[in-house]
């Protein structure tokens, strides 16, 4: 397993090393940590048992960093994190933790001929019933890369071949699989701001335990409508989906429609809904890319079969000179098409976040969650709940400090789950004035 976990750890951060030396005149941002952390609840025990309840003093250090970059030849997009933890009475040997979230689009040719690699790496759940606790996650790594071909076919119509290769690492699980995938594109622009599209894709999954999980072949076939206006952004997926594993075989409906509204200069209207085939590692994907901190531990389950995911989400965005707040809301619906019926969920997650500048030196910060998932196959629920607050001092363009306190309540129909923990962290942080474009 140690090996195991070096690999996946050693390839993230040569990616993070490899974009912030070769950044160059690009929008890039890095900031250095050092913090000291206190909780009352560091194995997240149970309120109900007899079992004692251990706190504990965390130390961690660490660096983040964020790219921007596009040119004629190259689109990059990076968000990245590495922090260590060590733990100072806790039954847990000290940690790195690695996350990081990129995408990136390299020219070959001036128009036709391009290079793709998407990247994915950070820590999810080993077991979701059980709290997050250094000892219930694993790191998960996921990357995809192949060539994109464009083909304009006149003044409006164009086709697009994409090819795919995939590899997903699990730190713990013997989940490891690749896959290889095409998709074909025929696209006719109606008008300079509206597109219409028939797009035909095919993925394999084969798994490197190979004699016990069997491999799975999906194929989506949907028509794409966009539109974008000066306050409105607008994409509808229309189509069907098939999955074959063995001798079973399932047929969904592909729906995916978003909307973004642009209601005044300082607030937005994000809305989606919609009915796909997923499965854990594109769950995964698509739920880092939407968080804030990036370093946030997923909720997923160590499942291979692909399920149906029926969706909804609405999030509201002010942001103004001095003041910021988000609200979001987003209802997931779970169900495995081809087995693990037990496995089943319904989530509902629920958000605020709101920051103020309080003057030129000082931020204040507020944030609450809470995620409901329910197992109605197995008759279970739990509910977890966090909220906290931050005050940030800048002492100048590249020195901050940051004091923060949370708290984390759990309920469950399993009463030996059910867990509270405060805690408080006091950063120090330096951000070196490099490579910000102006």
């Amino acid at each position: 397993m140690y090996k195991k976990k070096r690999k996946t750890r050693n390839r993230s951060v040569a990616l993070l090393t490899l974009f912030s030396a070769s950044a160059g005149a690009v929008d890039l941002g890095v900031e250095l940590e050092a913090g000291i952390g206190y909780t009352d609840n560091i194995t997240r025990a149970s309120d109900t048992l007899v079992e004692p309840v251990l706190d504990d003093t965390v130390y961690q250090a660490g660096l983040t960093v964020t790219l921007e970059h596009e040119t004629a030849r190259a689109q990059v997009d990076l968000r990245g994190s590495l922090f260590y933890h060590d733990y100072q009475d806790a039954p847990y040997d000290s940690e790195t933790l690695p996350a990081l979230d990129m995408s990136a689009l390299f020219r070959v040719t001036d128009q036709s001929l391009s290079w793709f690699l998407n990247g994915n790496v950070g820590q999810q759940t080993i077991d979701p019933f059980q709290p997050v606790t250094p000892d219930n996650r694993e790191d998960f790594a996921y990357f995809t890369t192949g060539p994109s071909l464009f083909v304009p076919l006149g003044p409006r119509f164009s086709l697009r071949a994409d090819l795919s290769y995939s590899e997903i690492k699990y730190e713990e699980q013997p989940l490891d699989n690749s896959r290889t995938g095409a998709q074909l594109s025929f696209a006719r622009q109606i008008n300079p701001t509206r597109a219409l599209s028939l797009n035909l894709r095919a993925e394999r999954t084969d798994f490197d335990l190979d004699a016990l999980l069997a491999p799975i072949d999906r194929y989506d076939a949907f028509f794409q409508f966009s539109t974008e206006g000066s306050r409105n952004e607008i994409t509808v997926d229309l189509g069907w989906s098939i999955s074959e594993r063995s001798s079973v075989r399932s047929e969904e409906p592909l729906v995916n429609v978003e909307w973004l509204r642009q209601l005044s200069p300082a607030t937005s209207l994000d809305i989606s809904v919609g009915s796909r085939v997923s499965d854990a590692a594109e769950s995964f994907r698509g739920n880092q890319r939407d968080s804030i901190n990036i370093g946030d531990v997923q909720n997923q389950q160590g499942v291979t079969d692909p399920f149906r995911e029926d969706y909804a989400g609405l999030a509201v965005t002010y942001a103004a000179t001095r003041t910021t707040l988000t609200l979001g809301s987003r209802w997931v619906d779970e169900n495995y098409v081809n087995s693990q019926s037990v496995r089943d969920r319904n989530l509902l997650l629920l958000s605020a976040h709101f920051s103020r500048q309080l003057g030129p030196s000082w931020d204040f910060g507020l944030h609450a969650s809470s995620s409901t998932n329910d197992y109605e196959a197995l008759g279970r629920e739990d509910e977890d709940f966090n909220i906290g607050t931050s005050l940030t001092w800048s002492g100048s363009r590249t020195i901050e400090i940051e004091l923060s306190l949370d708290r984390v309540d759990r309920e469950s129909t399993e009463a030996a789950d059910e867990f509270t923990e405060n805690r408080a962290y006091l950063a120090f942080r330096y951000i070196p004035d490099i490579g910000r474009q102006n």
